[in-house]
């Protein structure tokens, strides 16, 4: 029996060297690289999915993996499960610069030609990928974790094997990778972090990468299952900055600016009156286009404007930013903000002159205020460093928020 099973193992691994494709210049011409089975979907009927291999004259046994619903949090408080999870925290997620993924399976062995479940192995993969925003380089941390098995003890259930390697899907290459190759039993998580690379092409582009998984046992009818991906969504890769390095991000979410008010009081209590109490939006959209920035400017901060007496320690400052296609000169009107507490003599003015004051019905619009020229010159740099690390780039939305 040890030696039968020692068969099985060097069968197994074989499988391995196989499953990796070869270089054309060394693969014999008559033996092609053989790939993971691609026709071994779990059917809704598996008695249906087992009689239709029996039609092409094979029997004995056969696989397939059906994808199982990731609920919310991890599936269980099994140790082995939290171990493949933990990588994302329990539960799935996705950032400006991070995705985590992760996927329930349950990979079935059954019998040909009457579809009799014989074996079953349920498994959880997971992976994160990091982008960068200064760079076309990101990686993909991918782990697999077997945590339970069901059916006699069997050779064509103990001895699965589980291989994986990683995928470019859209304008990448693998610049690095560790590859998988192991029991797909429990016992101990699979794991292996890939770092991909996108080259340069263009002012914005979408890359995409992925790890490739499957399952291989000597004693199955295809020793092989079909190969699955584990990926994310696609994400964005640009050299649109002028003067930045290139960077990836998922554009898909909206990044949110996020506004100190201990760092610069008075800018800060600008745009929190502005957003909450006058009603201007907080979804913003970039422009980079140099004319409508400066129409933007000079219709909320005109030249010759009024200013207040200390030339250099003011500084006037627009809501929203001139850098949006939300700014000043798209709005039907501008205000002055005053405010005053009767209860507290608490007193906000924004010594806009220019603007008139208006009723408090006319909400949104664009406000301008008189700020120190120290707390207006660090909320720019703040928001240009914020456009530069969540790459923001022209017709991209993103929020802003006073905390």
């Amino acid at each position: 029996m040890a030696r039968w099973k020692a068969g099985i193992a060097s069968v197994a691994l074989a499988l391995l060297s196989l499953l990796v494709p070869t270089p054309p210049a060394t693969a014999a011409p008559d033996k092609p690289t053989p790939e993971p089975t691609v026709v071994q979907e779990c059917g809704a009927d598996l008695k249906q999915h087992a009689a239709k291999i029996a039609a092409t004259e094979k029997s004995e046994t056969a696989t397939c993996i059906r994808k199982q619903a990731r609920k919310t949090g991890p599936a269980t408080t099994d140790a082995g499960v939290a171990a493949a999870a933990d990588i994302c925290g329990g539960r799935a997620t996705l950032s400006r610069t991070a995705a985590c993924v992760i996927e329930d399976g349950l990979l079935l062995i059954f019998t040909v030609p009457n579809g009799v479940v014989i074996g079953s192995i349920q498994f959880t993969v997971s992976s994160l990928t990091t982008l960068d925003y200064s760079s076309l380089r990101w990686s993909q941390s991918w782990h697999y974790q077997a945590n339970s098995v069901s059916g006699p003890a069997i050779p064509v259930v103990l001895d699965t094997f589980v291989y994986a390697e990683p995928q470019c899907l859209a304008s990448c290459t693998v610049s690095s990778s560790g590859l998988v190759g192991g029991s797909a039993l429990p016992g101990r998580v699979h794991s292996t972090t890939t770092y991909f690379h996108s080259p340069l092409s263009g002012y914005r582009w979408g890359a995409h990468g992925g790890t490739r998984y499957w399952f291989a046992n000597a004693g199955w009818v295809n020793p092989t299952t079909n190969p699955s991906i584990t990926a994310p969504a696609v994400h964005r890769c640009d050299d649109a900055l002028t003067g930045y390095p290139s960077g990836c991000v998922y554009d898909s979410v909206v990044p949110m600016h996020d506004v100190l008010s201990y760092r610069y009081p008075s800018y800060a209590r600008h745009l929190q009156l502005a957003i909450n109490h006058f009603k201007m939006t907080n979804l913003l959209t970039r422009t980079q286009n140099e004319t409508l920035m400066a129409n933007n400017y000079n219709r909320a901060c005109p030249p010759g404007r009024p200013d207040p007496p200390l030339p250099g320690v003011w500084s006037c400052d627009e809501y929203p930013f001139k850098s949006t296609y939300n700014g000043a000169y798209s709005q039907p009107y501008g205000r002055n903000i005053f405010i005053f507490n009767w209860n507290t003599a608490y007193e906000f003015n924004c010594r806009a002159t220019w603007l008139t004051m208006r009723v408090s019905t006319d909400s949104g619009g664009y406000s301008a205020c008189m700020i120190p020229l120290a707390e207006n010159t660090l909320g720019g740099a703040d928001l240009g460093a914020f456009y530069y690390k969540s790459r923001v780039l022209d017709g991209d939305q993103f929020q802003v928020r006073v905390i």
